[in-house]
């Protein structure tokens, strides 16, 4: 069975990893030319995953149009800034494929997730396009780390197509119809886990840092639930599995970037300054534009765009968080 990855960073390369464990044949595209290079010479990603030597069964190409030509499974691993511009370059082709889709992320422009963002390129039909996430570290499915996740689609066929395609006894797939609620997980984690990070490099302590996720939470689902996307998807593994590890993980560049931020350094100096994607940082400006169109109270998220787009003081921030006024709980 052949499977096209398109995107050649750290989580499109480890799952190249494991689909060609599972006996897949992969063919990996990489947009830097010279990684492609690099990888078809030393079978090493040392740009975005070093330390693995890539199995026979990968192949590797900087040809798009070679890449989505070479099997009908077509597996979407870029970043979700990218994702248009690579969908629109290969619109023709993917039309006809099964895509599942790894990336995490919303549209600035738009406010789309992944999969809408496919759908519009390709025409409106969302049958042939599946999402993939869950709490997994690129470099711990790599090692081949006991991982699960879900796959959600509109269409329950293809959900199961892939769940086959994908499972193994180390990478349990389950399988799930909230697309919506599935992707929003996967992109509004990134956003959550810099506040972690943040709270975590000003030494707030466990009591703080439980508080947060907890509200954390409950901001992923009031948006969620705003978007037509079902609240207990969020209490899964694409929602509350996903958040706790990039919340908590030390392979989490999203809480690295907050622990970045809450030494001083500013946003920009912290992503102009390192090879891999910080999604959150793109994340955060979709949200919180989004969350002021449709008049959802989302104060994490506005605190952290106005720290990381308009320069807000952090310990500021901090209080007007703590300051606000009394509210019932919300779930």
């Amino acid at each position: 069975m052949s499977i096209a990855v398109i995107g050649a960073g750290a989580w499109g390369t480890a799952f190249a990893i494991h689909l060609a464990r599972t006996g897949k044949h992969v063919l990996l595209w990489a947009y830097e030319k010279d990684l492609a290079a690099l990888l078809k010479e030393t079978r090493e990603n040392s740009y975005y995953l070093p330390g693995f030597v890539l199995p026979e069964a990968i192949q590797f190409t900087p040809d798009l149009d070679e890449a989505v030509a070479y099997s009908h499974d077509i597996v979407i691993a870029t970043p979700s800034f990218a994702l248009r511009d690579i969908i629109q370059k290969a619109a023709s082709t993917l039309k006809t494929k099964n895509i599942l889709v790894l990336t995490k992320g919303i549209e600035r422009t738009t406010f789309f997730c992944a999969h809408e963002i496919i759908a519009d390129v390709l025409g409106g039909n969302e049958d042939f396009i599946a999402t993939l996430s869950g709490p997994s570290f690129a470099k711990e499915v790599a090692e081949g780390a006991f991982t699960a996740s879900v796959v959600a689609s509109t269409n329950k066929d293809l959900s199961s197509y892939f769940q086959r395609m994908v499972h193994s006894n180390n990478f349990r797939v389950y399988v799930g119809d909230d697309i919506t609620g599935v992707e929003l997980g996967g992109a509004l984690k990134n956003i959550m886990a810099i506040g972690a990070g943040i709270i975590e490099g000003l030494h707030f302590g466990t009591n703080t840092q439980a508080a947060f996720v907890t509200r954390a939470l409950a901001e992923m689902k009031r948006l969620g639930k705003a978007l037509g996307a079902h609240e207990v998807t969020f209490m899964g593994l694409s929602g509350m599995g996903d958040l706790i590890l990039t919340s908590y993980g030390n392979l989490s560049r999203n809480r690295l970037f907050g622990l970045e931020l809450a030494k001083g350094r500013s946003a920009e100096d912290i992503v102009n300054n390192q090879r891999n994607v910080v999604e959150g940082y793109y994340t955060v400006n979709a949200v919180y534009n989004l969350s002021k169109r449709l008049n959802i109270e989302m104060p994490i998220t506005e605190e952290l765009f106005k720290i990381i787009y308009e320069g807000k003081d952090i310990q500021a921030s901090l209080q007007d968080i703590i300051r606000r006024g009394f509210k019932e709980e919300d779930y």
